[in-house]
């Protein structure tokens, strides 16, 4: 069984501060809100280099949010997965704002799923040195692949999970992701553009 990283009251990190808005005993801040897609937060200056990403994490109804008021899936600025989508603040589409510390790009992009579904999201295992998800309470240097499961129709339509990517480099590039749904065949394979790079919308 992998291990899953959780805050830690003593080991909070700079990667959890920006992205996951916890504090410590690994309960959301009580202004989690400041995470909430609709807004933009300021990176730290400096971090030690982080190593590769670690293996899965699994982000269930209780590493998420359920205040879904105002998400809409036809909304705009979000990479449609269905059931998955993913709110893009940090790439071509968005304003192109890059945070960058000591060369890693940290890209805010919640990650929302419809109630009841469980998806699987891998890193194209070309891009797994170089390229994590980040979910709330995954690990501190991202994680190669995450499974969401959402809470049920009757807490919530959608569960959201602040977190996004990290990608190592400064240079723009296409991230290729494989999205499984349980239950269905086959998998999507969607592509996240990190800066103005061309990408093309899956490989």
């Amino acid at each position: 069984m992998m291990e899953q990283t959780r805050c830690h009251p003593l080991g909070l990190v700079p990667l959890i501060l920006l992205l996951a808005g916890c504090t410590g005993g690994g309960t959301p801040a009580p202004d989690a809100a400041s995470d909430s897609p609709h807004s933009s937060s300021t990176a730290p200056t400096s971090v030690a280099a982080l190593p590769p990403p670690a293996g899965h994490y699994e982000a269930g109804c209780l590493q998420g949010q359920t205040d879904a008021a105002g998400f809409s899936p036809s909304g705009e600025r979000l990479f449609n997965v269905d059931p998955l989508f993913i709110r893009d603040n940090f790439s071509q589409t968005s304003d192109g704002t890059k945070q960058l510390m000591n060369g890693v790009q940290w890209m805010k992009d919640p990650y929302w799923l419809r109630a009841g579904q469980t998806v699987t999201v891998t890193v194209a295992s070309e891009q797994q040195k170089t390229v994590g998800l980040v979910a709330e309470y995954g690990a501190t240097e991202g994680n190669t692949s995450v499974t969401f499961t959402a809470c049920p129709e009757e807490k919530t339509p959608y569960t959201w999970w602040p977190g996004g990517f990290l990608v190592h480099g400064t240079e723009t590039r296409c991230i290729r992701l494989s999205v499984e749904v349980a239950g269905a065949e086959g998998a999507r394979r969607p592509v996240i553009p990190v800066g103005s790079a061309p990408c093309p919308t899956s490989w």
